[in-house]
């Protein structure tokens, strides 16, 4: 059926839309349209783009990341004052990241959910964020008063359950501040942005326990509350997440995320109109699997890596080369300087650099560095310090390109819809192997007796896969108003939309992300811009 509707009447099927087009699905842009000499689509300017969230967003994974890091130092010495065994720390660790894939996997469909339900603008994304920081308290209230606790075994669960509370309001925050930047930013731009704030992510994670090493010196008692360096890490997530609730409540005002805006339906509009456009809309809306399925594969690959490199880097260095804590500590200073730089880097290539090609790029560097430090059996007792050196950097610089090219790449296959859940699904594979790294790295080890040719040699075979995953899948690793062109989306009939975002149906209801109807030209709404129920 011919979807076609003319300018006068488009103009009683959709209200009049605010001044300025929209980057993503959401956000305003302060720019005119500007047309290209051979097509008629809109394109935008993202160097233009002002996002008001993006300070929000800065304050908020920056504490989120500082209070993740400045545990881990004091978390087995809190363990010991509280009576806790030693085989009792892989269980704490794993909470935490059970606790973020049950959130960001919650929380991602709430946020879905509230977004598309709330019928005041910006309160579906406002509602889940303070969600996760509420979450955040609690956690970190019970993590603190641990040490308050006589009981052993009670002090024991609250740490416990704490680290995972805790972790549920870190995975659910990451799965709606990506969710809400895939809204809200041009798709041009995702990868820009989303290492932007990994940038403040990983100086997050340097400044903790440099903050840390500030409150090691605190050993006080308070109206009979004790506060010492075990415990006081505790109290400063407690007061960072208070921060961060206080700063998303004041100044987060969720409004660019317009995926779940409808405008409803004008009575005097004709019903041959509302006819036309349910019909568009009955037609299936094409979905990228393969496109979906290697980006999550691709990223729980990064994540196995890093979360290998997280876990054996120390018990490995100390029993293979008798590392101090001091030389150890620089190890990590200096892998935090070098996803710092590495983090700036993919910045600015995103601008120059197709995605895939960061993405293929992000592969090649893990595997390389895998493969260095696999020592070779009957020909090496001990891995070279020089390649254990070199291949540590390799993998800590393939970890923030990886992560970050996926999350644009994903986020634009994904295409004009609300990702909660979908972002929710991704945050929630990328924690399992952070779950079961804690058990299964160190057996891999302890199995071969301290070689690292099974852990590594596994880690090559995975970067191995998502190498040649990503390389027959390249087309499509695209944006879905590519993918539903080509012929791999088996919709070679459907037209898209010539606006920045498409015309969205939703039951009898006209959804509209962004629109800038041009008087001389028709308006042509879809099929693909059917959003089904």
């Amino acid at each position: 059926m011919d979807c076609t509707i003319n300018d006068s009447e488009s103009s009683k099927l959709i209200a009049p839309v605010s001044a300025g087009i929209r980057g993503g699905y959401g956000t305003s842009i302060a720019n005119e349209q500007i047309k290209t000499n051979h097509s008629d689509r809109i394109k935008v300017d993202p160097s233009a783009e002002v996002h008001s969230w993006l300070m929000p967003f800065f304050v908020n994974i920056f504490l989120a990341c500082a209070s993740f890091s400045i545990v881990m130092p004091s978390l087995a010495p809190y363990l010991r004052q509280i009576g806790a065994p030693l085989s009792f720390l892989p269980w704490v660790v794993s909470a935490y990241s059970i606790g973020e894939m049950i959130g960001s996997a919650t929380i991602g469909l709430f946020y879905e959910h509230a977004t598309k339900t709330c019928q005041v603008e910006g309160r579906g994304p406002r509602i889940s964020l303070l969600l996760c920081s509420c979450l955040g308290i609690i956690g970190s209230a019970m993590y603190a008063a641990a040490g308050w606790i006589e009981d052993d075994t009670i002090a024991q669960h609250c740490v416990f359950f704490g680290r995972f509370v805790q972790g549920t309001w870190t995975g659910g925050q990451q799965a709606v501040e990506q969710a809400y930047l895939s809204a809200a930013v041009h798709p041009s731009t995702k990868v820009e942005c989303t290492a932007t704030l990994s940038t403040c992510a990983v100086l997050g994670f340097v400044m903790g326990p440099t903050i840390g090493a500030v409150f090691c010196q605190i050993d006080t008692t308070i109206y009979g509350l004790t506060f010492n360096a075990n415990n006081a890490p505790g109290f400063f997530i407690l007061v960072a997440v208070v921060v961060m609730f206080i700063q998303t409540l004041s100044f987060f005002d969720g409004k660019d995320d317009r995926t779940g805006e409808f405008i409803k339906e004008n009575k005097s509009t004709a019903q041959k109109d509302i006819a036309a456009i349910s019909e568009c809309s009955n037609t299936k809306r094409p979905f990228n699997t393969t496109g979906v399925a290697m980006s999550i594969f691709v990223f729980l690959v990064h994540y196995y890596s890093f979360a290998v490199q997280e876990t054996i880097t120390t018990p490995m260095v100390i029993k293979l080369y008798e590392w101090s804590p001091i030389e150890i500590n620089i190890l990590f200073a200096s892998a935090g300087i070098i996803s710092l730089i590495t983090s700036f880097s993919v910045r600015y290539l995103s601008r120059h650099v197709q995605d895939q090609t960061l993405l293929i790029l992000s592969i090649v560097i893990g595997l390389t560095g895998s493969l260095l430090l696999i020592d070779i059996p009957q020909f090496e007792t001990v891995l070279p310090v020089w390649r254990f050196l070199t291949g540590f950097s390799l993998i800590t610089m393939a970890f923030p390109v990886g992560r970050n090219v996926v999350l644009g790449v994903f986020g634009n296959i994904l295409g004009p819809v609300n990702q909660g859940r979908w972002m929710g699904v991704i945050i929630a594979v990328s924690a399992l192997p952070r779950a079961l790294g804690p058990f299964l790295a160190l057996e891999a080890l302890e199995a071969v007796y301290w070689r690292t040719w099974l852990e590594f040699g596994l880690c090559s075979i995975f970067f191995l896969c998502a190498f040649i995953g990503t390389t027959e899948t390249i087309n499509t690793l695209v944006p879905y108003s590519d993918f539903v062109k080509s012929p791999a989306s088996g919709e070679s009939e459907i037209s898209t939309s010539p606006m920045p975002s498409p015309v969205l149906v939703r039951r009898n209801s006209v959804r509209i992300r962004h629109l800038k109807l041009n008087s001389s030209k028709e308006v042509n709404i879809g099929c693909t811009g059917a959003c089904l129920s």
